[in-house]
């Protein structure tokens, strides 16, 4: 099993946790790394509008699953980022990573959220600076394995074609 795989099935628990307490995403956000190594936001949303993007810490990298581990909780410092989006997006948008990549902290596990004014949210795979370092031009991070279901297993690589997220994002809205 490739170390992405073990880690994109850690990061499926925080969500579990988080699904229970927040709305339903009525989207998905895709990471698409340029030819120019920029990385782009890829909005895909089922209904709705969205107009913030918010970028969070939620969990030490890699996840501690055993409180022994000695996680000291730096995480916690890290304060939640808003963009406002210039427009407010309906369906499908490309947009520029509204921050530096070289921000993210090594050792954060981070979550990007996109929001609309009437409880709409779009949501990206959950990733480190280590994960989107694994991204190469042409490819997309997905949330493919948050998303477990007959035609998307919780163990797919997070990282794939532009066509594989679109074929992803379509399934996600139907």
């Amino acid at each position: 099993m490739k170390p992405r795989h073990v880690a994109a099935a850690l990061l499926l628990l925080p969500m579990l946790a988080l699904a229970a307490c927040t709305p339903g995403a009525t989207g998905t956000l895709g990471l698409l790394r340029q030819d120019d190594g920029s990385l782009d936001v890829l909005v895909r949303l089922c209904h709705g509008s969205v107009d913030l993007l918010t970028l969070r810490a939620i969990n030490s990298y890699p996840p501690n699953v055993d409180s022994a581990s000695g996680d000291d909780g730096g995480w916690r410092n890290v304060d939640d980022k808003e963009f406002s989006l210039p427009t407010p997006i309906v369906g499908d948008a490309e947009i520029a990573l509204p921050f530096r990549e070289q921000a993210l902290g090594s050792d954060v596990l981070f979550h990007l959220t996109a929001f609309g004014d009437k409880g709409e949210n779009a949501v990206s795979g959950h990733f480190a600076a280590s994960e989107l370092a694994d991204v190469q031009p042409g490819e997309v991070f997905t949330p493919i394995g948050m998303f477990a279901s007959d035609k998307w297993e919780s163990s797919d690589d997070p990282i794939v074609s532009p066509e594989e997220f679109e074929r992803f994002a379509d399934d996600f809205c139907s």
